[in-house]
């Protein structure tokens, strides 16, 4: 997402950690924005494959939603791609 400097002044004022999970809803965001453009995809045409309205996928890339991992995992379907990864998985010891 493109940051003017107002919010860039408002993000040095926040905590590290809602600093980064506005970090990690721009990279999706900006994830999201570059797949659906790249395929040709309307924001009406994402809201059909995930079942949801187009306000929703509006709100979504205009602000900073809250995803959930399921709204995640459905917009991962629907793109065709993973919007995120787990770095590495964890070995239970014994």
């Amino acid at each position: 997402m493109k940051h003017n400097e107002s919010y860039r002044r408002q993000l040095d004022k926040v905590s590290p950690v809602v600093k980064q999970e506005m970090d990690w809803s721009c990279a999706i965001i900006d994830r999201i924005d570059y797949i659906i453009k790249r395929d040709g995809i309307t924001q009406r045409e994402l809201a059909e494959r995930i079942g949801c309205n187009e306000t929703q996928i509006t709100r979504w890339t205009r602000g900073f939603p809250n995803f959930t991992l399921s709204s995640l995992a459905k917009l991962s379907q629907a793109l065709g791609e993973p919007l995120i990864k787990v770095v590495e998985k964890c070995e239970r010891s014994l």
